[in-house]
């Protein structure tokens, strides 16, 4: 007795999709079948193949769609900015005018060139530890300085005319400029390809999402240039060439700043850390705000390691990660019982000299906090170490609101920590239920610049602290 069999799956753009089979016969529910859709749906289900990562969209995150429409946008824009660009440089190197010649240009291009890769190399040693850390910023960042390049770029005629010096000068900022934007883009770009690769539930191709991105910049590339090369030849005027410039960098600038405030990044940098921690102690230790929650309140632009109370929006200071316990101190007061109490921990938080007088804090202006991280430290003590420095900043604020007298730093440091530790043990496991990925966390740039291995009294320290016991 032969036995037909009914066949259910799901392919991997989450179609439906039954079929019965009998014997060497196979009947398909038409209403299921692929040939019975119309030709726009094949169409748009081909599209979505050669330009949507394989598996979409449970193969990335939920915000990868709603950047994506605003980063084909942008990047439409800025092809279209680019070509008004390439021909008034063109213009300046000489294109059109009898007197200019080929040795000319070469030069200024290999100027132009000689500023690039200088300014390569130094922004990744300045600003390479932070792109991941910071990826919505330099990605933003990265945008305003290629506008930037562009502008200038498109004035070189101008210039050329009114000021031939400062044309030179124009030329090579705009290629410090463009050099910039390739090290933020490069790296920014990498860390949120990353984040859109991890959905939330399942495992994404990092590869293939590349490879697919770049497809969709072809595509726009090409589009970009074949708009411009109607349009561009109707601009022939001074006025007309920067009116349309000004609107395409303004729209490309403000397309930009739309895409990256969408997207919801789960790993906790020193500012989403801070706005987490201070959520939490503002609700009396209920509420544990979710990634989404967290993207609607940060800034794209916003000094690293700042201290802001959230309710007031008033800053208290800044605090640097992973510094050198041994410069911190020099030069300042040495207080052993802190590291005494705190010896369990994997971390040292103190105040920069430039932030006490005496043995008080300097609670009138903004104070400086260090954390110095011990050999072994791991992902939660990172975490650990910047809610103990954010409670100090709200003890700071409330202090300075309330005109209290200035404490003294072992006095405030510690206080701040038996606020903390108690519940930060519940505040962790809160995040891991909200979504966040703790065990990741992109609060330290680099690597710490030193590691504790020991803290021990001297014997002028012992002495010290024999006579407070008598």
């Amino acid at each position: 007795m032969d036995v037909g069999l009914l066949i259910t799956e799901r392919q991997e753009n989450g179609q439906t999709i039954s079929c019965e089979h009998a014997g060497v016969e196979m009947y398909v529910e038409e209403d299921s079948s692929l040939d019975a859709r119309p030709l726009q749906g094949r169409l748009a289900e081909f599209a979505a193949k050669v330009f949507l990562p394989a598996g979409y969209p449970a193969s990335v995150s939920p915000d990868y769609l709603r950047y994506q429409i605003f980063n084909a946008l942008q990047a439409f824009c800025s092809s279209l900015a680019g070509l008004l660009s390439s021909r008034a440089l063109l213009e300046g190197f000489g294109v059109g005018n009898a007197d200019a010649s080929a040795t000319h240009a070469l030069l200024l291009t290999v100027l132009q060139d000689f500023f690039s890769r200088v300014t390569t190399i130094c922004a990744a040693y300045v600003v390479g530890p932070s792109l991941s850390c910071e990826a919505k910023t330099y990605r933003l960042l990265a945008d305003v300085a290629n506008d930037a390049a562009i502008v200038l770029d498109t004035l070189t005629p101008l210039l050329n005319t009114c000021f031939p010096g400062l044309r030179i000068a124009a030329l090579c900022l705009s290629g410090t400029l463009r050099a910039l934007c390739g090290i933020a883009a490069g790296g920014s770009k990498a860390a949120l390809a990353n984040h859109f690769a991890t959905p939330i539930s399942g495992t994404g191709d990092i590869g293939d999402l590349n490879a697919k991105d770049s497809s969709k910049e072809t595509v726009l590339a090409l589009l970009g240039m074949l708009a411009g090369s109607l349009i561009v030849p109707y601009l022939t005027t001074p006025f007309a060439t920067y009116s349309v410039l000004f609107w395409l960098v303004a729209l490309h600038l403000g397309l930009n700043y739309l895409g990256i405030r969408g997207v919801v990044l789960r790993s906790l940098n020193r500012q989403r850390m801070s706005i987490a921690w201070d959520m939490y102690r503002e609700s009396g230790g209920r509420k544990i705000p979710t990634p989404t929650q967290v993207a609607d309140i940060e800034r794209v632009f916003e000094s690293p390691g700042l201290l802001r109370e959230l309710r007031t929006n008033s800053i208290a200071g800044r605090c640097s990660i992973g510094s050198s316990l041994n410069q911190v101190l020099r030069g300042g007061l040495v207080h052993w019982g802190i590291f005494d109490q705190m010896k369990d921990e994997k971390y040292v938080l103190w105040l920069d000299r430039r932030s006490m007088h005496g043995n008080q804090v300097r609670t009138a202006g903004r104070v400086h906090l260090h954390i110095c991280f011990k050999e072994g430290f791991a992902a939660v003590d990172q975490l650990k170490a910047w809610a103990h420095a954010v409670e100090v900043g709200r003890m700071v604020v409330i202090q300075r609101r309330a005109s209290f007298p200035p404490p003294a730093p072992a006095e405030l440091v510690l206080a701040a920590y038996r606020r903390a530790e108690p519940v930060f043990a519940e505040f962790l496991k809160g995040l891991d239920d909200a979504g966040w990925n703790t065990a990741e966390p992109a609060l330290l740039p680099g690597s710490p610049r030193a590691l504790i291995l020991s803290i021990e009294p001297t014997e002028l320290e012992q002495e010290v602290e024999e006579k407070k016991k008598v």
